[in-house]
């Protein structure tokens, strides 16, 4: 895999099966989880794509700009279920 859209497909590829896999462990704690956690992997994903083009990897697909997509695609899953759980965090436990 060498192309920049090869690259893309990748990501977009990781981001999704990542993505719907946390929608449907989510999917017990809240109903948008199902279309709220792809769509945040996703993007995760394609902002490490960018970030790896920005930075110099348009080589080829490495196992660095996999692992930056694995890692943001987990993030969006996790700020899914934060969005959904709608946690409040109080200042006093910010602050400590």
């Amino acid at each position: 895999m060498g192309s920049p859209e090869l690259n893309f497909l990748a990501a977009v590829g990781l981001g999704l099966v990542i993505g719907m896999v946390g929608g449907f462990a989510l999917r017990g704690r809240f109903a948008s989880a199902l279309w709220l956690a792809p769509v945040l992997a996703l993007g995760g994903s394609l902002v490490a794509s960018v970030l790896a083009l920005i930075f110099g990897d348009d080589r080829q697909y490495g196992w660095k700009e996999a692992i930056l997509q694995v890692v943001l695609a987990v993030a969006g899953v996790v700020v899914a279920y934060f969005i959904g759980t709608g946690r409040k965090v109080d200042a006093q436990t910010a602050a400590s």
